[in-house]
């Protein structure tokens, strides 16, 4: 154990001090503030200015009551209370802000007119609301800013609203009951259990989120591991090191250690994060609460160790088998072919945690580390439904990863010593049966 140690401790250090470590490190969380606090500081840079556009009806009750929705609209975005039309956008994204005119003059000339004004700048749009445009539920909004699909969205919703609530008007309803009519019904998701189900929005994405940690952090490092034995068998070192350890002692202690890079890694990113949810991502760590807890980052923990020693330990023996990067280029494609493939069905298994398919992915040993954890992400009643599913996909990870290590380590003792050609499959069943 004390070369094994020995040689961890090498592995570590030796990356920890790179340069791409260093790199890596920082230039993710970087990335993560840059697509997410960035874009929203820019855009909130924009949140006080105001477009002059004019409504266009053939009566000026339709005229007001579409001016009337959409301040109303306005001002309770500024205020900061619940909008009565909800659109789907990005939090933190500005809504549009404008002042609005009316007009009764429907006549061509009249809408000449105001589209010269909003060529020559003097005009942002105007709605143009005719009785024949209302008929045929098409309305013009001529504009230059025809791409700002979220601004024309919520002028779209509040004209829609502001035409309903005229045609109910008509009808001879009165204001109180077509607010009563118009107010919206919200469905609420509730478990079994009896607690509120988390925001199904951020539950997809929270998990999708890790499981993409997950998923990048065993690719890379596994990818390392065989690098870092392809480098030392080119350069010859790995004959000195077999002086003082064995072939068995060597493979442990490279996984141990580049294993250790990656928790060092992600250790970092988490505490990067807890840092920002204290300022810029408040509001995004309140919304996590719900999702988030210590039983799923421990089952994050559990995963990422277990399909990281996995896939290392194949990696490892490819390493030893290949002489240049361009043939371990090609049997590496072969060995994360199963992580590709989960990360393919993952949509699948979002929508349905308990089908056929996620069921036997979570079991399959190569595969389980996204599969299950997605699984038990996404899982709503009590653990224990699915509690004798998760012991058995550990139990069979545990056991593969076992046969791994015994099969890769008799490949790797022999092969980190073979020069020469690639070798075909009857030579490594040769080096598995004189190990």
């Amino acid at each position: 154990m004390h070369n094994v140690f020995i040689i961890a401790k090498r592995e570590y250090l030796e990356r920890v001090r790179s340069r791409s470590f260093v790199i890596m490190t920082l230039f993710i969380p970087m990335l993560m503030f840059g697509v997410t606090v960035v874009p929203t500081l820019l855009a909130n840079r924009g949140t006080n200015e105001t477009k002059h556009m004019v409504v266009v009806a053939g009566d000026r009750e339709t005229a007001e009551m579409i001016r009337s929705r959409i301040e109303q609209q306005q001002d309770q975005e500024k205020s900061g209370g619940e909008p009565e039309i909800k659109i789907k956008t990005k939090q933190g994204l500005p809504q549009a802000h404008f002042t609005v005119e009316v007009s009764t003059d429907t006549t061509a000339t009249q809408r000449a007119a105001l589209t010269q004004k909003v060529k020559d700048k003097t005009l942002d749009g105007f709605l143009w609301a005719t009785p024949d445009a209302i008929k045929a539920r098409k309305l013009d909004f001529v504009t230059r800013d025809v791409s700002s699909f979220i601004e024309n969205g919520l002028l779209g919703r509040s004209v829609s609203d502001a035409l309903r609530r005229s045609a109910l008007k008509s009808k001879g309803l009165k204001e109180d009951e077509i607010d009563s009519a118009l107010q919206p019904v919200e469905v609420q998701p509730q478990s079994p259990m009896g607690k509120d189900a988390p925001n199904p929005q951020v539950m997809f994405f929270a998990t999708l989120g890790m499981v993409m940690v997950l998923y990048m952090t065993v690719l890379l490092y596994g990818v390392n591991v065989m690098r870092s034995i392809l480098e030392e068998k080119t350069s010859r070192i790995m004959e000195v090191m077999l002086s003082i350890a064995s072939a068995k002692q060597m493979m442990a202690g490279k996984i141990l250690g580049v294993g250790a890079v990656g928790l060092s890694q992600v250790a970092i990113w988490v505490g990067t994060a807890l840092v920002f949810s204290a300022g810029p991502l408040a509001a995004g760590a309140d919304l996590l609460k719900g999702v988030l807890s210590i039983k799923l980052l421990i089952f994050f923990a559990i995963y990422f160790l277990l399909g990281y020693v996995l896939y290392s330990t194949l990696c490892a023996a490819v390493g030893s088998m290949v002489n240049s990067e361009q043939e371990a280029q090609q049997l590496q494609f072969l060995i994360m072919m199963p992580m590709i493939l989960s990360i393919v069905v993952i949509m699948q298994i979002f929508q349905h945690p308990n089908s056929q398919l996620a069921f036997w992915g979570s079991l399959f040993p190569l595969t389980a580390p996204l599969v299950m954890f997605t699984r038990i992400a996404m899982q709503q009643g009590p653990l224990w439904d699915i509690g004798w599913q998760i012991a058995l996909s550990i139990g069979l990870m545990v056991a593969t990863i076992y046969g791994m290590i015994w099969l890769c380590g008799r490949i790797y003792r022999v092969g980190i010593l073979m020069y020469g050609k690639k070798p075909n499959l009857p030579e490594i069943m040769k080096w598995i049966k004189y190990a």
